[in-house]
């Protein structure tokens, strides 16, 4: 049976959690996506390009933005259909990040919605900002 939501169902709603990017889940990471960056995967290759230690990949965030969206908010009936992001500040393997998503409009006429995305790491440096459009099935 198919429901159709209002904006008061959505507008507003907001969850978040919190992870420590591991050495394993950048490791794993890498071998999933292929991308081998020294930067990714070189404590000193990392810091030669004047980083402080590896950095962990945008895109391993923005898998934990989309486990989020996929799990909580909108959860299992969300269907992501774009997703767009700005990295400002590198993120390090070893931080422990906030990510937050808070549905900022609902489009009732398609049941879509639009998700505000911050990841903060806890010493309150924002890492990256963007929005998650995803529908309802």
């Amino acid at each position: 049976m198919s429901t159709n939501f209002r904006n008061e169902d959505w507008l507003g709603r907001s969850t978040q959690r919190r992870v420590r990017v591991t050495v394993d889940m950048v490791d794993r990471f890498v071998a999933l996506s292929g991308d081998s960056s020294p930067i990714h995967v070189s404590d000193d290759a990392a810091r030669q390009q004047g980083f402080e230690r590896r950095v962990v990949h945008g895109m391993l965030l923005g898998s934990l933005v989309s486990a989020l969206v996929g799990v909580e908010l909108p959860g299992e009936r969300g269907v992501i259909q774009e997703v767009q992001m700005s990295f400002r500040q590198p993120c390090y393997v070893g931080d422990e990040v906030g990510i937050q998503v808070m549905v900022s409009e609902f489009f009732e006429s398609v049941q879509t919605m639009v998700l505000k995305v911050k990841i903060v790491r806890t010493d309150g440096v924002t890492l990256a900002t963007g929005a998650v459009r995803s529908g309802l099935r």
